[in-house]
């Protein structure tokens, strides 16, 4: 008798911990699959990584096929004046797709000559990209992106 009180502890110890993994992840899904707007500059993740103030980046720097070619990304400022930084969807140029290619369009658009203010509507899915720093940056999955005012 005492064999199978224990069998079935085990059971429902193992059904416990399933279940509990199953509701964390089901919540990291719902958390990751909020949309959020962010409003932050425009930049190459190589030009964030050389220059302290992604505001100094030009249009001509960003239209270069190398820098391009690095991926964009939204380089939004934080309440410690650094910059935290976020891929935009899609591959990157020189064959863009999805908001690399949305973002290549509005700079060759733009007006401007420097300070690419963007406003992102996105969710985080929780993947990242690699950059050549080592460093992992996260993607936000772009439902809609505008230039704006900062």
């Amino acid at each position: 008798m005492k064999k199978n009180s224990r069998i079935k502890l085990i059971f429902l110890s193992l059904i416990l911990v399933v279940q509990s993994f199953s509701l964390a992840s089901c919540g990291q899904k719902a958390a990751a699959s909020n949309p959020q707007t962010l409003t932050g500059i425009v930049t190459d993740v190589h030009c964030y990584l050389k220059k302290p103030d992604p505001t100094l980046d030009s249009k001509k720097c960003l239209q270069m096929p190398a820098c391009a070619a690095t991926g964009y990304g939204l380089a939004v400022l934080q309440s410690d004046n650094t910059y935290k930084f976020y891929f935009l969807d899609g591959e990157f140029a020189p064959a863009a797709t999805g908001a690399q290619a949305t973002a290549a369009k509005l700079i060759d658009d733009s007006t401007k000559a420097d300070h690419f203010y963007f406003t992102v509507t996105g969710t985080l899915t929780g993947e990242t990209i690699k950059a050549d720093d080592g460093k992992s940056y996260p993607v936000l999955n772009v439902s809609q992106l505008s230039e704006s005012d900062g």
